[in-house]
């Protein structure tokens, strides 16, 4: 029988599984717990097998949440991105692609089966017998779905192969340039079509719409950044999330934004900035954490 202590065991890798299909913790959390009350539910059966039982608990519940998650995303008020993840422990640094922002945008476009099936083969290493008995089709249809997957991500432009020091160093002189205005720096470090999303629910004030091109791109952020110092100097900060380093913006005192980039070709081809004060909340834990 499954005992709270072998779930809790569990636990982590249920809501990393259901975070990547979603793009919201809240949401991972609560499909999680719904999935243990089920199992209570039904009188704690013995299971075989614990894990596939939860994962098959968790797709279906995820794939159910899924048509109103889009609704309130269609709803929402500019640009969303998925809410910033920290790592699992205070000393853990690892960079993790599979749960970086441009990925989860990315998976955010496939069907919900197509996502599943990604997911639960390519980034969960899950044979396909497993896959569909999790989401309950046949093996040859979940091959097609992450070959569909694939065939969407690949038609996407080639990320650079990120490292910690690569991005720390690109990120310094983006943000050197931006405070100092510095368009021949900002070019060194942005591509042409760099795009920026701003990410506020329309709680603060951001870009209603991407912000693309490097000359509208850099306006718009040297503008932003000169009227936000005239009164206080930023104080920028590295923090972990979403599996790479980012920054984060402090004015004052409060937490005001939090950046982080894709690169493509050593260059800065998109920028990620999250200004809703609900998911800046998590960052709380990882502002303080000293990275290596």
């Amino acid at each position: 029988m499954v005992s709270g202590h072998e779930f809790e065991a569990l636990r982590q890798e249920l809501i990393g599984f259901s975070y990547r299909m979603l793009g919201s913790m809240p949401d991972a959390e609560d499909i999680v717990q719904e999935a243990y009350v089920r199992w209570e539910q039904a009188g704690r059966p013995e299971l075989d097998s614990p894990r596939s039982w939860y994962l098959r608990v968790c797709a279906r519940l995820c794939l159910d949440r899924i048509k109103s998650v889009r609704y309130q995303r269609e709803m929402y008020i500019g640009p969303w991105l998925p809410e910033p993840i920290l790592p699992d422990h205070a000393e853990q640094a690892e960079l993790d692609e599979t749960v970086s922002i441009a990925l989860m945008l990315t998976i955010e476009r496939l069907t919900p089966t197509e996502r599943a099936a990604f997911i639960l083969h390519d980034l969960f290493g899950y044979e396909f017998a497993e896959v569909a008995e999790i989401v309950g089709l046949k093996p040859d249809h979940c091959r097609q779905l992450a070959r569909r997957a694939r065939e969407h991500l690949r038609g996407e432009k080639q990320r650079s192969r990120i490292d910690v020091d690569g991005v720390r160093r690109i990120s310094d002189a983006f943000f050197q340039a931006i405070q100092a205005g510095d368009l021949a720096a900002l070019r060194s470090v942005l591509t042409e079509d760099v795009t920026l999303y701003t990410d506020s629910g329309g709680k603060v004030s951001a870009a209603k719409a991407p912000v693309v091109g490097f000359d509208s791109v850099t306006t718009f952020l040297i503008r932003v950044f000169k009227n936000a110092q005239r009164e206080y100097p930023f104080e920028l900060r590295t923090v972990w999330f979403n599996g790479s380093p980012g920054v984060l913006c402090i004015l004052n005192g409060e937490k005001i934004s939090a950046f982080q980039f894709e690169l493509i070709e050593g260059r800065i081809n998109t920028v990620f900035v999250h200004r809703n004060p609900d998911k800046l909340a998590p960052l709380d834990q990882a502002a303080n954490r000293a990275l290596p």
